[in-house]
């Protein structure tokens, strides 16, 4: 995972209010990195997936993903909200860590599912997401995301 994620992909403060500023921004990121050949139809690809259900896993996170033809390189886009982010979530609780996947139409079976496991997976760490809320930079945000990557492998 952490191959599909970049410094330039990762914003230390969202500021934004609700998921739609937050989706859009992140995906700007994703666009900027040459990740997307459309960003408007890679939105609309998010936002329809997110009118399915929620993203909002709980614990303070959110997942929104989009697969689409729009998507040229997969690619992963991570923002923080000190303040949180009302997401509609499982637990109710408001959104701090937000992840947004983007994988190209063509990929979207087996690559979009390993990669939402994986993740999960890092996810149910207690020290993971607090080790994540801690980063204060993208180089510390990428440090915990290749450790944790380390110590999943190891009990594969």
């Amino acid at each position: 995972m952490i191959e599909l994620i970049s410094p330039d992909t990762i914003c230390m403060d969202l500021g934004a209010s609700t998921k739609e500023e937050a989706i859009l921004k992140l995906a700007c990121m994703l666009d900027s990195a040459g990740k997307l050949g459309s960003r408007q139809d890679y939105i609309k690809a998010v936002m329809e997936r997110e009118s399915l259900s929620t993203t909002g896993i709980g614990m303070g996170i959110a997942i929104p993903h989009g697969k689409s033809d729009a998507v040229i390189e997969t690619g992963i886009a991570f923002g923080k909200s000190a303040c949180g982010i009302d997401w509609t979530s499982l637990d109710g609780q408001p959104v701090q860590l937000v992840f947004l996947l983007a994988v190209p139409e063509e990929s979207a079976g087996t690559q979009h599912l390993q990669i939402l496991a994986r993740l999960a997976r890092m996810l149910m760490d207690d020290t993971f997401r607090s080790d994540l809320m801690s980063a204060t930079t993208p180089a510390e945000v990428l440090e915990v995301i290749s450790r944790s990557e380390r110590d999943t492998k190891r009990f594969e």
